[in-house]
C-alpha cells in the first residue's frame, strides 16, 4: 500500500489573544488563509579580499503574518477592534499579542509573540462578499 499525505486546512487551529482585547479563536470564526513569513536570514557570508569566506550565523526570528478572512466575519470584527483598540492603548500594551498555529495533521505549532498590525486593510464593497487580507508583524516567530 502506497505511503498517501493528508492535508486539512480544517485542523489547522489559529487563536490570536491580548489580555485587554481577549481571545479569538480566529479558524472557528472565518479564517480563509493564513501566510508566515520569515524575515531574516539565518547567515551571510563575508568575502575578504584574499577570497577567504566568513559565514556569519544570524538570530533572526521576525516576520509577517498575512491573514485573509471574509469581510464582516467575526474574525475581521475581531481584527478591527483589536487594531483600533491597539491604535488607542498606552505603548507598553501595543506589542502585547500573541498568535499560535496548531496544525495536528502536520503535527507543528508555531508561535508568534509581540504581534502588531502593519495597517488597518482597505475595506472594499462589491456585489458580493470578498476576503480582507491582514498584515500583521511579529517580533518573535518560533516553530
Amino acid at each position: 500500500m502506497a505511503k498517501t499525505t493528508v492535508y486539512s486546512f480544517a485542523d489547522v487551529k489559529v487563536v490570536m489573544y491580548h489580555q485587554d482585547v481577549g481571545q479569538c479563536v480566529l479558524s472557528s470564526q472565518g479564517l480563509g488563509k493564513i501566510s508566515i513569513s520569515m524575515s531574516g536570514d539565518l547567515s551571510s557570508h563575508t568575502a575578504t579580499a584574499d577570497g577567504y569566506v566568513v559565514v556569519n550565523r544570524l538570530k533572526n526570528n521576525h516576520g509577517t503574518i498575512t491573514i485573509e478572512v471574509p469581510q464582516n466575519s467575526s474574525s475581521d470584527e475581531y481584527l478591527r477592534r483589536w487594531a483600533k483598540y491597539l491604535k488607542n492603548a498606552d505603548s507598553y500594551l501595543f506589542a502585547l499579542t500573541a498568535l499560535n498555529i496548531v496544525d495536528s495533521m502536520g503535527r507543528f505549532t508555531i508561535y508568534c509573540e509581540n504581534v502588531t498590525p502593519q495597517k488597518i486593510p482597505d475595506r472594499v464593497y462589491d456585489a458580493t462578499s470578498g476576503m480582507v487580507s491582514w498584515v500583521l508583524l511579529a517580533a518573535v516567530i518560533k516553530e
